[in-house]
């Protein structure tokens, strides 16, 4: 086997280890709530990444719940680097479509005299 073709083979183990320890749900409830609460339109990778953060942080906490040790994820590790792109892509996609959302919805805003009875 070519060495091209090793590193084919590795680069396939790695994403498939990046997918199986993957853990989407810390990240697509800060990627909503960073959505819901964005003023305007602002930088949706921006926002990407400041979701991905903490939730990074509350997946490596997540162990101490039960009393082991919090799992940090070493950044060297090819899996590890593979999981961190596709939680910031999705992120990006979620915070997106949420922007998208909120900027169809027309505001909604009391009536003027609407809590008056008739």
């Amino acid at each position: 086997m070519s060495e091209f073709t090793q590193f084919l083979w590795a680069m396939r183990d790695s994403i498939q280890a990046a997918l199986v320890g993957l853990n989407p749900v810390p990240t697509l409830i800060f990627s909503l709530f960073l959505g819901m609460i964005q003023p305007r339109r602002s930088p949706t990778w921006l926002l990407a990444a400041l979701a991905v953060i903490p939730a990074t942080i509350v997946t490596a906490l997540l162990p101490t719940v039960a009393g082991y040790q919090a799992i940090w994820p070493d950044l060297t590790q090819l899996e590890v680097q593979f999981q961190m792109i596709i939680l910031f892509i999705l992120s990006y996609l979620v915070i997106h479509a949420t922007g998208l959302i909120k900027a169809t919805l027309p505001p909604i805003t009391p009536k003027p005299n609407s809590h008056k009875p008739v």
